[in-house]
């Protein structure tokens, strides 16, 4: 899945803020400068932060640090239902260059940003309502409202959950030294999910030698091999038990395990339950 650099404008305002209402949220893994806040009104799907793949629902709500890779993608399940995202983009200077001393009391937040925070309990639930009436405000209004929204985060750090444990270089905005490559591989991954996928042949997509390969994917990555593939089957394989009712084993076959022992192991290594357990959960 290619990254792409986007460059986020915002003439004459202090930061950005969007409210969109889609078919559904496209694969586009991006990256940009500014800090940002995703609230999922409403969808379903997968969420790809740095080296962090994990379903999504209605009420996902992230705060992402600069030049950290991102996107949603939505479940196919859902293709065609009303999909509502809010999002709010502001550059670092806007604290960093502010001259304002309450501001510097931001600095550590932005700087846990950067694996990315999934934003939970108290903290969501103070923070909604002020996204809910941004769209009302202009101007000044909507620059106190998001003054408001990070002064909320700096009250509740508990709820504040870190999605990637380590952030690959790419993640931290460093270049690669082999642009093109890693997100050929990730490509080549997502489009053959249900398929054997072996260090061998992700060695000959790129011309190296596997064991080239392996140091190549873990430093551009954050993770080896093996463990990206079962976290992105894992967290596919979540999405598909919420959203539909086929058998447990079909699901397993469908997201590239071979057995449904090998399924139930790696599940239960991620989530702490087995699928079927998983399934009941979610469906309260």
């Amino acid at each position: 899945m290619r990254v792409k650099k986007e460059h986020v404008t915002h003439a004459h305002q202090s930061f950005r803020f969007l409210r969109l209402t889609l078919g559904a949220f496209q694969a586009q893994h991006h990256s940009h400068r500014q800090i940002e806040l995703t609230w999922i009104e409403r969808g379903n799907g997968l969420r790809f932060v740095g080296n962090d793949v994990a379903p999504f629902e209605s009420g996902d709500l992230v705060l992402l640090g600069p030049d950290v890779p991102h996107t949603w993608v939505s479940a196919a399940e859902r293709a065609g239902e009303p999909h509502q995202v809010t999002v709010l983009q502001f550059a670092p200077e806007l604290i960093e260059q502010s001259g304002l001393p309450e501001l510097a009391a931001l600095g550590p937040l932005v700087a846990r940003a950067a694996q990315g925070l999934r934003i939970e309990g108290a903290a969501r639930d103070a923070l909604v309502p002020v996204l809910r009436r941004m769209p009302q405000h202009a101007d000044l209004l909507r620059l106190a409202d998001l003054f408001t929204v990070l002064g909320l985060l700096l009250q509740h750090p508990h709820c504040l959950v870190p999605i990637a444990a380590a952030v690959a270089p790419r993640a931290a905005g460093c270049r690669s030294a082999e642009p093109g490559r890693v997100d050929r591989v990730i490509d080549w991954i997502h489009h053959h999910l249900d398929q054997p996928l072996t260090v061998d042949d992700a060695a000959a997509l790129v011309h190296v030698t596997p064991a080239a390969f392996s140091r190549f994917f873990r430093r551009e990555v954050g993770k080896g091999f093996t463990a990206y593939i079962n976290d992105v089957r894992c967290s596919e394989a979540g999405l598909r038990l919420r959203l539909s009712e086929r058998p447990v084993a079909v699901i397993a076959r469908e997201c590239g395990f071979d057995t449904l022992s090998h399924f139930n192991r790696q599940f239960r290594q991620r989530t702490g339950q087995t699928p079927r357990d998983f399934r009941r959960a979610a469906a309260g």
